[in-house]
């Protein structure tokens, strides 16, 4: 699968957490301003049995925390996302939840102004 995209900025370093269990963590930290659009995302799973991982969006503007993507990660494998970039403004987090062991890589994309 291969996505085109039109990102305003560059990639930035990846965000990783290794999960505790089934509880809902924030991934990296709340966004300090609006220059970062969540690109992409991973899910690893090493564990012996196939794992339901979910990633919400923590918005801010509303105090609320939003389901954007769940999907069952098969024993030993990995699935990734990019086909639904998210901006993210002031105050804004990424959460995720998963089974113990389970690993989530975050990639953002840093938006640039455009000056024209």
């Amino acid at each position: 699968m291969s996505v085109n995209a039109n990102y305003g900025g560059n990639i930035a370093k990846p965000v990783h957490l290794v999960l505790a269990g089934s509880t809902t963590a924030l991934v990296g930290s709340a966004m300090t301003d609006n220059s970062m659009t969540l690109s992409s995302w991973a899910f690893c799973n090493p564990t012996g049995g196939a794992v339901t991982c979910s990633l919400y969006w923590y918005d801010a503007s509303a105090s609320t925390e939003r389901l954007i993507w769940q999907k069952s990660v098969a024993t030993i494998d990995t699935v990734v996302e990019s086909n639904l970039p998210l901006r993210l403004w002031t105050g804004d987090e990424i959460r995720a939840k998963g089974a113990n062991t389970v690993t989530v890589t975050l990639t953002m994309t840093m938006n640039l102004v455009n000056s024209q």
